[in-house]
């Protein structure tokens, strides 16, 4: 019997928290490390977690030769960093999202993975929730006609704090690269690169992006609508309407568990997708089958997409701008 690959976390914050609870949940994954920059973290984090092996130094992370897949839980600005580490020390990544800061640190690490024949994905598991996947089934069978209209919107009120990682622009802070993203991948999913991209933002004392709404214009008329905000609460919602009706991603859209199909002068059709464990777990299935098919790059999150995304919004943030320190 093949043993399950071995992942490793990098970080003790939520990301790796998440992924530290689903990883078990799977037949193919077994937690085996965890990096931290403080000792006191990473022993704390492993003995909650009953993780074999704690590290505080990113090159002894990374060449565990034991080592099989990194989850990438660091901070934005780390991501590039620790991506291109792991994939030059022979391991497959999952890179949180956003994969990084902007486009050029994509694309070296895209270099990176293809150089060493690594698997890399940016770690969008909304894409992996069978409610998403079904309301794109129902979309390609016709369900709402022509499609015409995403609407989504991510807003949860983050009181004011300057030492806040989202109100601190040297950590990748503000509303877009957190909750904005989740919106556009919606828009995404459904409908792929816009042709044209139009957002206003609300910048804070910080220099930060706090409340945005973006509007993206895409072939035969269709129209993505998206906010996101840590000044609001939202309802958190996704849905896509087309000439014949229309399909609501129940909230939270990013790991909802409910569809709502409703067509004109027809009752409402009601689909549940309970989670059957941590919705977390979707997304490592994946990966592990993509590793075991030899794959460097996933066939439903491909690198293009991720290239695509972080291309949107560094043209968003160059019309409001904010650039990060460095760029």
């Amino acid at each position: 019997m093949t043993e399950p690959l071995k992942w490793g976390l990098t970080g003790t914050g939520s990301i790796s928290r998440a992924f530290a609870e689903a990883i078990p949940q799977t037949a193919d994954a077994a937690l085996w490390s965890v990096l931290s920059r403080r000792e006191e973290s990473a022993r704390a984090f492993a003995d909650e977690h009953q993780v074999p092996n704690t590290r505080t130094s990113l090159r002894s992370f990374a060449e565990d030769p034991n080592l099989d897949v990194v989850v990438i839980g660091s901070p934005h600005p780390f991501h590039k960093q620790e991506t291109i580490a792991c994939l030059e020390a022979g391991k497959h990544v999952l890179c949180e999202k956003p994969m990084a800061l902007n486009r050029g640190e994509v694309e070296e690490m895209i270099a990176a993975a293809r150089a060493n024949g690594r698997f890399l994905m940016e770690a969008m598991w909304m894409v992996f929730i069978p409610a998403v996947i079904r309301a794109r089934e129902l979309v390609a069978e016709g369900a709402i006609g022509t499609p015409g209209l995403v609407i989504a919107d991510f807003g949860r009120t983050v009181p004011f704090d300057p030492g806040n990682r989202f109100f601190d622009l040297a950590l990748g802070g503000g509303t877009l690269l957190d909750m904005g993203v989740y919106p556009l991948a919606l828009a995404y999913f459904f409908f792929g690169r816009p042709a044209e991209i139009a957002g206003m933002a609300v910048v804070g004392e910080t220099s930060v992006d706090e409340q945005i709404a973006m509007t993206l214009k895409y072939g035969g008329g269709r129209l993505a609508n998206l906010t996101a905000s840590i000044r609001s609460d939202t309802a958190c919602a996704g849905s896509i309407a087309g000439s014949e009706g229309s399909i609501r991603i129940h909230s939270p859209f990013w790991h909802s568990e409910r569809l709502t199909l409703s067509r004109r002068d027809e009752p409402d059709r009601v689909f549940d997708f309970p989670h059957d464990g941590s919705p977390y777990r979707y997304e490592i299935d994946h990966v592990n089958a993509c590793i075991r098919a030899g794959k460097l790059e996933s066939d439903v999150l491909p690198w293009a997409t991720s290239l695509d995304l972080v291309d949107t919004m560094d043209r968003l943030r160059s019309g409001w701008r904010i650039s990060y320190p460095g760029e």
